[in-house]
């Protein structure tokens, strides 16, 4: 299944200590790597600083939640599960067809 997630940046108390959250966050990015079970195909940072979005394939519901728990204490999620614009457009067609039919 494909997931978009977005994340934004928890917030620090004073400059120092949003100075220390983000060095203690690339020191956990330097050496994380993210779950076998999931394929990241891309992984965006938004260009304010305060947060990004990933696109990854996973079929492993706690692999994804044992990923997001590691980063939590710096960061907050939205998962979304998406499918291919291409697979959507069928899935509507045929939607809307059962849809007509009992209108």
């Amino acid at each position: 299944m494909k997931f978009v997630i977005s994340y934004t940046t928890r917030s620090a108390g004073s400059a120092a200590e949003g100075v220390a959250d983000g060095e203690s966050a690339q020191k956990l990015l330097a050496g994380w790597s993210p779950s076998p079970s999931a394929t990241i195909h891309q992984w965006v940072q938004r260009c304010d600083g305060r947060g990004g979005f990933a696109v990854l394939d996973s079929d492993n519901g706690p692999d994804i939640l044992r990923d997001l728990s590691v980063w939590s204490p710096w960061l907050d999620f939205e998962l979304f599960p998406v499918v291919d614009l291409g697979d959507a457009t069928a899935v509507t067609q045929e939607a809307l067809a059962t849809a007509r039919g009992v209108l």
